[in-house]
């Protein structure tokens, strides 16, 4: 079984980013099930909301693994490693010269984003600010490992941030730094990931130490472009993913907002599961399009592979709610346990609509972007104004996240159809 795995690369490297995400998951839900059950439903709430709140505006650093991974397979395909090594000195310059000032920007609004989120002190932001400076660097390596197929290496910079986080939050949470140290814990996360990923790129940083070449001279238009579609595509899929937890903070009572956090971290075990389909999706799918090979075959074994999980994963989460409640965060959340099925719903939609624009993008099909920033922003605006409880949040995003499948596949199915005919 194994050998016939190794020798079909789709599935081997599946295999091998599966078993790295899923260390790395279950470090992270062990980080959930500890803060869930040593602290308060209050602090667990704006807790969850920093966290989506950093997973939104970490938009710029989604967009960078993406594009880096985009161009080092193709720097893959050609065994071009100073090209590689090019790439990423030119990134991470554009991240000095652009991302210092924002940084210093969000310094400076983050007491009126404290009072929209109803959280008293502007330390956890601002050290989640420095979390996402430093994430732009990091991302840029991650994506280069990824471009370049070492999936083992990327896994293991990943599980290597993900113990130290779980490490660095039960020491801070021991010595009563409670939501601060919390996000602190996410800082030397990207630390150690950071670190880890340039040890493993090594090689890239041998086979540029005698370029000649000048950054300068190369052309980077085509760079600069799919920088913009791909930001679109992150900020689109990251707004459908984690929004609604952000204006859950603002809408919802304390308390709520941290049953609101439980079920929404408990249900995106799925998207976490499943995640790493569209990721060697994007990877390989960008490498047969630079090489002018058909990719409806890696679709579908990715899209079939996605629904096998997703049924199994949804009829688990309707027959034991309560029971997969409990083994997380214990009996503090069992009054809620009836919506996670549903949750489960709203998590795989999402997951398939994930899957479907990293497809996509990989072939740079762009305009499907625009349709499903706008499901964002219209499911937004829904539930600042209409999501004053669970179950009016949770219907709304279900219906988001169905309509912007709905929209998703014809660009699919045209896609298809336009590889067939060249």
């Amino acid at each position: 079984m194994l050998k016939k795995i190794r020798n079909n690369a789709f599935a081997w490297n599946s295999f091998v980013l599966f078993a790295g995400s899923m260390v790395n998951n279950v470090l992270n839900y062990i980080f959930h099930l500890v803060v869930g059950r040593m602290v308060s439903v209050v602090v667990y709430g704006e807790t969850e909301s920093l966290i989506s709140l950093m997973t939104i505006i970490s938009v710029p650093a989604a967009t960078l693994i993406m594009v880096m991974t985009k161009y080092a397979a193709e720097c893959k395909a050609q065994d071009d490693r100073k090209r590689s090594y090019e790439l990423l000195r030119y990134f991470n310059k554009k991240i000095m010269q652009y991302g210092t000032p924002v940084f210093l920007l969000t310094i400076l609004l983050t007491p009126f984003i404290s009072k929209f989120l109803n959280i008293e002190s502007d330390i956890p932001l601002i050290i989640v600010w420095t979390s996402m400076l430093l994430s732009l660097y990091s991302s840029g390596a991650q994506g280069m490992l990824s471009g370049w197929q070492k999936f083992k290496e990327s896994s293991w910079a990943a599980i290597a941030g993900g113990a130290l986080k779980l490490v660095s939050a039960l020491v801070f949470i021991a010595i009563g730094l409670k939501v601060n140290g919390l996000m602190l814990s996410f800082f030397l996360s990207a630390v150690g990931t950071y670190v880890i990923a340039l040890v493993c790129l090594k090689f890239i940083f041998i086979a540029g130490k005698n370029d000649k070449h000048e950054i300068s001279k190369l052309n980077f238009g085509p760079v600069k472009s799919t920088v913009a579609t791909f930001f679109m595509g992150n900020l689109a899929i990251t707004a459908l993913g984690n929004l609604d937890m952000v204006l859950a903070k603002h809408n919802l009572s304390d308390i709520e907002a941290g049953q609101y956090g439980a079920l929404t971290i408990v249900s995106k075990i799925i998207f976490f599961a499943t995640g790493v389909i569209a990721s060697v999706l994007f990877s390989m799918s960008v490498e047969h399009n630079h090489k002018k090979s058909n990719t409806k075959k890696l679709f579908l074994q990715a899209f079939s592979l996605m629904i096998i999980v997703s049924v199994i994963s949804v009829a688990v989460y309707f027959i034991a709610p309560k029971l997969i409640l409990s083994l997380l965060f214990g009996a503090k959340y069992n009054d809620v346990s009836g919506y996670l099925g549903w949750f489960a719903i709203m998590v795989v939609l999402f997951s398939i609509v994930n899957l479907t624009l990293q497809y996509l993008l990989s072939l740079h099909r762009i305009r499907v972007v625009y349709g499903m920033l706008a499901v964002a922003v219209f499911g937004a605006v829904a539930i600042l104004f209409l999501g004053h409880t669970i179950y009016a949040i949770l219907s709304i995003g279900i219906i988001a996240q169905f309509v912007a499948l709905v929209s998703s596949l014809p660009f699919v199915f045209k896609s298809f159809e336009h590889q067939k005919q060249t």
